[in-house]
């Protein structure tokens, strides 16, 4: 064989196939044939050898090293897309006829935008060298938990008092009867008792061993300050000169009353002394300032007049004067949720608006590390803190008004929340407002409704909610009567302008006139809406949620849902089990069994209270699913008392923990599939012939010559 190729090279011949247009049933010499079979060879050894780069490419990228690198150069690659495709639109002139026919483009509109379709998946910060994790904050000291604080708050505190007895020496008086935290007027809390701070007086000091914070804890306030500033505080200006050209001389004391703490370093006074969560250090510098600054410019009216308009002569540090002043006015005379709500709201209200924890958010996006990967994501950043923000007015402000009082912040875990989240580096274990999980299921439910991408729900888009599950019947009432977060908001108590804030998407111009005097528009379903249906929908265990669907039976207002009202939902339910060849359920039958687990204080309806017994908190929400949501019904009559039992016993607090996690789990995997088919390159591309296929095979070379992946 080698011989005969040799002779055909010889002769000038080429080793490949004949291309002529000889006819074929011309015999071929021996050396012609020869050379057709080096060819075929050649050529098979070429695809093995393509294979077995496929097979090498494949272990290469089974390393998760490579895989997170390739990973992130993909997504590098479409953040520089996506800047460029701003840009872009930026930079092209508006076109008012987009505007007034942008609900008529559809989903070949939305194919267009260069807005990102779906949050980043969630990437958990990486541990550096040394042991502690990434974060966004520039020299950010590590995370530890608050040591809470003694309950005689004032300046000079009792704590000096405390750790005198503890050494052995008498106790010093209390500094006033009465001075301790208190609470604001009208709330429901009152204050501790004077004997309690008293009997601590009499308590040993504790030991060395207990954590690093304790003694610091049990000096007066201001001697924590103090040591602070003596720390890391910096030395003030030198005093200017007087007319008469003398330079004043400072005492040592008022040297020190001018001695001043960055940005930065007050973080150790926020934490530490104040109790607040790390990331409420910027706010925290930023009121101080602004009150103390006022405060300037009403002790000299003259000066604050002439520089009203360019705010000469403002601080820019917090000294130890002006903290020992705030201390004075805002801390000292109140407990730590009348600390909170005081610090959130503004100066001039009464209540926390929505506007007020947008920059508590965006100080922690800036400095969780579980949030580090949303950094170059501004869009999506602005979408967490609108989500997180309205899940805690749908717990806290129970009346819907916007408005959140004192009393709520008291009756609320908010406080507890905000501290857990500042001590916790996963933020996807703070299942309270502020898990990124719970955030990417909600948005990524709207996304998949909003067909068009105008960030509105309309009544058919919501029919498809959960594969068709609600019915007509209740979705209009969702329309019509469901409440609505903001709703109750007056006009300008969000911005001036009579709009309860914006939520950064293309709607926000058109949606100017949404809110106007507390009236919202009920022809279609915002994010915020949506988050509120969804919460209420998918965890019917609640208070919130019961009131939510409670309303939305209650037909006639009454407060007390009748066998008319239930009826005329049921008998929905009924057309739909029939149309789909359901065993059906009579509404009798029903609404006996109903009764039995609810156990209504009057037989001639259910009013609210029935459902919010401690024992038919768990069962309740089944009446609501036989009246409505005809899949979660099916499911209840066909549940497994084993399985329920598992429900029962696992690790989620609530329904909603529960399906977020089964959600954002699918949500994962479908993610996953898109990046891994992303990922998919053909490096070689072999047309065999089908001729040829039978002698491939029997090589022992078969299979596909892509990377499987």
């Amino acid at each position: 064989h080698w011989e005969g190729c040799l002779g055909t090279a010889r002769r000038g011949h080429s080793n490949s196939q004949p291309t002529d247009n000889t006819d074929p049933d011309t015999p071929k010499t021996p050396e012609e044939t020869s050379c057709v079979a080096c060819s075929t060879t050649n050529r098979y050894r070429n695809m093995a050898a393509a294979i077995k780069m496929d097979e090498l490419l494949v272990s290469w990228l089974g390393s998760d090293t490579v895989y997170e690198n390739v990973l992130s150069l993909i997504e590098k690659y479409r953040d520089q897309k996506g800047k460029e495709a701003s840009g872009r639109a930026d930079s092209a002139p508006a076109d008012p006829a987009d505007d007034s026919d942008g609900d008529k483009g559809g989903d070949g509109d939305s194919n267009e935008s260069p807005r990102c379709v779906i949050p980043p998946f969630y990437r958990p910060a990486r541990p550096r060298e040394d042991g502690s994790v990434g974060n966004g904050g520039v020299g950010r000291p590590r995370r530890f938990k608050s040591s809470g604080f003694e309950e005689d708050q004032t300046w000079d505190g009792t704590g000096g008092a405390s750790a005198a007895a503890g050494e052995g020496g008498a106790a010093q008086p209390a500094s006033e009867p009465g001075s301790g935290p208190k609470t604001s007027g009208g709330d429901a809390a009152s204050t501790t008792p004077k004997e309690e701070g008293d009997a601590a007086s009499s308590d040993p000091a504790p030991s060395t061993s207990q954590s690093g914070n304790a003694a610091t804890a049990a000096a007066p306030i201001r001697e924590q300050v103090k040591s602070i500033y003596a720390e890391l505080g910096r030395d003030p200006p030198p005093p200017a000169q007087g007319d008469n050209g003398m330079i004043r001389v400072e005492t040592e004391e008022k040297k020190s009353d001018r001695r001043y703490l960055t940005p930065e370093n007050f973080v150790r006074v926020t934490k530490e002394v104040c109790n607040f969560p790390t990331f409420f250090n910027g706010p925290l510098y930023r009121r101080i300032l602004e009150l103390g600054n006022g405060r300037n410019k009403a002790d000299n009216p003259s000066k604050s007049r002439a520089d009203k308009s360019t705010n000469e002569g403002d601080a820019e540090y917090i000294t130890y004067e002006m903290f020992r002043w705030y201390w004075r006015q805002e801390m000292e005379e109140y407990d730590a949720s009348e600390r909170f709500f005081r610090l959130l709201k503004r100066p001039d209200r009464d209540f926390i608006g929505r506007d007020d924890f947008l920059p508590y958010i965006k100080e922690l996006l800036n400095d969780h590390p579980g949030l580090e990967f949303l950094s170059n994501h501004a869009e999506f950043q602005e979408k967490y803190a609108v989500t997180v923000i309205t899940r805690i007015f749908y717990s806290v402000n129970r009346c819907h008004d916007g408005r959140i009082t004192s009393r709520q912040v008291r009756r609320s875990d908010l406080l507890s929340a905000f501290q857990q989240v500042d001590e916790e580096e996963d933020i996807n274990k703070v299942t309270r407002y502020f898990s990124y999980e719970h955030f990417y299921v909600l948005y990524c439910r709207f996304w998949e409704l909003d067909h068009d991408r105008d960030y509105r729900i309309t009544r058919e888009d919501l029919l498809k909610y959960g594969d068709h599950c609600l019915s007509h019947m209740i979705v209009d009432r969702i329309f019509d009567a469901a409440p609505r977060p903001f709703e109750g908001t007056p006009a300008g108590t969000n911005g001036g302008d009579g709009t309860t804030g914006t939520t950064g998407n293309s709607a926000d111009a058109s949606d100017a006139g949404k809110v106007q005097a507390g009236k919202v528009n009920r022809e279609y379903l915002s994010y915020e809406d949506f988050i509120f249906f969804m919460l209420s929908e998918e965890d019917k265990a609640n208070e919130v949620s019961v009131r939510y669907w409670f309303t939305c039976i209650d037909v006639d207002g009454d407060g007390m849902l009748n066998n008319m009202e239930m009826r005329s939902f049921y008998a929905v339910q009924l057309h739909r089990m029939q149309c789909m060849g359901h065993e059906i359920v009579p509404f009798e039958d029903m609404l006996c069994q109903m009764i039995d687990m609810i156990k209504p204080a009057n037989a001639d309806g259910l009013i609210v209270e029935d459902f919010l017994q401690p024992e038919c908190a768990q069962v309740s929400g089944a009446l609501f699913d036989a009246l409505f949501n005809l899949n979660k019904y099916l499911q209840f009559e066909q549940r497994d008392p084993f399985m329920e039992r598992q429900k029962r016993e696992d690790e989620f607090e609530t329904d909603w923990d529960r399906f977020a996690c089964i959600d954002y789990n699918r949500l994962a995997m479908e993610e996953e599939q898109r990046e891994e088919e992303a990922m998919e390159i053909d490096w070689v591309t072999v047309d065999d012939e089908d001729d040829d296929g039978e002698d491939f095979n029997s090589l022992g070379l078969g299979g596909a010559s892509e990377a499987p992946f």
